[in-house]
């Protein structure tokens, strides 16, 4: 019943494109709730973040994922100790070190959204053929939100 109380009030407080941009946003935090609690979303985060970007500073990451240096510092120790990044030199400059992702970290981020599309086709298979036949309509436009999203 909890379901049905968040789905109605997104609809009813969100006119027009609010109401489609708090559905996605329930839909997606519904998927991150479910997922394994190995990691915090802002390791998860931050391993996206070097995936994306390539090798970083750690003060640049740091803003970009809006925590403290320290804090930061911290996380990234947990991340090399576990394989998932690592600290390099900088070619340019030697006295610079930078955080890169691994292979591993890599990996695991791949797996992450493999399990987090899982997650979605099973709740997409419950839907009935009209409702799912309206979502495959709709993929072109959000295949361009999800670029529009990921460049800013």
């Amino acid at each position: 019943m909890a379901w049905l109380y968040r789905y109605a009030y997104a609809f009813v407080v969100a006119p027009g494109n609010d109401a489609l941009g708090e559905a996605l946003y329930t839909l997606a935090a519904g998927i991150i709730r479910r997922r394994s609690r190995t990691l915090s979303l802002t390791a998860l985060s931050t391993l996206a973040t070097l995936e994306h970007g390539g090798p970083k500073r750690l003060t640049d990451l740091a803003v970009a994922e809006e925590i403290t240096q320290p804090s930061m510092t911290s996380l990234v120790t947990q991340l090399e100790q576990l394989g998932l990044a690592e600290r390099r030199r900088d070619r340019a400059d030697a006295r610079v070190v930078l955080v890169a992702i691994t292979r591993t970290g890599r990996q695991l981020i791949r797996e992450r959204r493999r399990a987090g599309a899982k997650a979605l086709t099973e709740s997409i298979d419950k839907l009935d053929e009209q409702d799912a036949a309206e979502l495959n309509v709709a993929l072109p436009a959000l295949l361009r939100l999800v670029d529009l999203v990921a460049e800013s």
